[in-house]
């Protein structure tokens, strides 16, 4: 087993390829309606959880998106009336709830092309590994 680990390459390279690959992968899909990978995020979590705060929201993402990036794709939302910020909290608006809706759809069919020919079972057992090595590091999930 040790002689095929050392013909692959590392495995932070698989990672931080298959990452780009899902952002380019979504971003293209979400072309048409002018998002990307972060703003699908930020709306499903919303659908997820009914609304979300900036702050433990942020908490979340705050590997990917700096504290500004994320305020300016919150306000590109509101500018498209799709959230509101109400209460400390986003939330969706009628006609954001219906383009999330459409969004939807269509990540589904992206997930079914990324997932095509990976059984449940692959997927759960690269995620424990992932969780295992998380943990191995001292993070947290």
């Amino acid at each position: 087993m040790q002689s095929e680990i050392a013909e692959k390459l590392p495995i932070g390279w698989y990672l931080k390829e298959a990452d780009s690959l899902i952002t380019h992968f979504t971003n293209n899909a979400f072309e048409t309606y002018q998002i990307n990978r972060f703003h699908w995020q930020v709306l499903k979590n919303i659908d997820t959880h009914g609304k979300i705060s900036k702050e433990l929201y942020y908490h979340q993402v705050n590997r990917f998106l700096s504290e500004k990036e994320l305020d300016e794709l919150l306000e590109s939302l509101i500018v498209r009336n799709w959230i509101q910020f109400s209460a400390n909290h986003y939330s969706f608006t009628d006609t954001g709830k219906q383009e999330y809706i459409a969004i939807e759809a269509l990540q589904l069919k992206n997930k079914e092309k990324v997932m095509e020919g990976i059984s449940t079972e692959e997927y759960l057992a690269a995620i424990n590994f992932l969780e295992k090595m998380i943990r191995n590091m001292g993070g947290k999930i």
